[in-house]
């Protein structure tokens, strides 16, 4: 028993790194397309408001945590009913669908975005987990991603691998909100680009929902 625990202790540790790295990955890049909380950071940022934007972006990261925790034991309790799950794997696929196309033909930019800027200190803090409770549009969003990452054995979240899951969702969202406040205007370069912040990810969401209904009809 002792080293059969052995053998499979250095692929559990591989299993809980990599599930940390993509959900990392996964979240950074998640968080590019323009919002309230991102373009929030950034004008902070052009404002010389740097430690505003830092309070904001931990607040928001925060709340990721929350709605992301909130996500995956919703995800865990449709494992655990087959037949709730399979009703709802069909409504996944639709709404990864119906948001891949809603971000292809979207032409929402930087500017289109309004925020409140009369921020400072620990007020940029406040402000962050308002709009972040304000923005449970990333419990579907999340569900269908982690639904998939799970499906296709990219993560695991049972256990220790469900708080390493949402470490890496909320530390890549915190990362990518810092790489704003970092980049401050020259952000808006990425975000203004139509190709990179709408059609990539559209095209990605709507392979994902063909895919889901393709794997439900298999």
């Amino acid at each position: 028993m002792g080293s059969s625990s052995e053998i499979q202790s250095p692929a559990c540790e591989s299993m809980i790194l990599q599930t940390l790295i993509v959900a990392f990955i996964v979240s950074y890049i998640g968080s590019i397309p323009p919002g309230t909380i991102n373009v929030s950071v950034m004008q902070l940022a052009m404002l010389n408001k740097r430690r505003a934007a830092v309070f904001f972006a931990l607040a928001a990261s925060a709340v990721e945590f929350l709605y992301a925790g909130i996500t995956v034991q919703f995800h865990i309790f449709l494992n655990n009913n087959q037949t709730v799950s399979s009703y709802f794997q069909i409504i996944t696929a639709v709404a990864l669908i119906g948001l891949g196309l809603w971000n292809i033909f979207s032409t929402s930019t930087s500017s289109s975005v309004k925020v409140d800027t009369k921020l400072t200190g620990r007020h940029g803090f406040a402000r962050g987990i308002i709009l972040g409770l304000l923005n449970p549009m990333t419990i579907p969003f999340w569900l269908a991603i982690t639904t998939y990452l799970e499906n296709d054995d990219w993560i695991n979240v049972d256990e220790y691998g469900f708080w390493i899951y949402l470490m890496g969702l909320s530390t890549g969202t915190f990362c990518l909100l810092l790489t704003v406040n970092a980049s401050g205007k020259r952000f808006i370069k990425i975000a203004d680009n139509p190709f990179l912040v709408h059609k990539v990810p559209g095209f990605l969401l709507l392979g994902l929902g063909v895919y889901f209904l393709l794997k439900l009809m298999m």
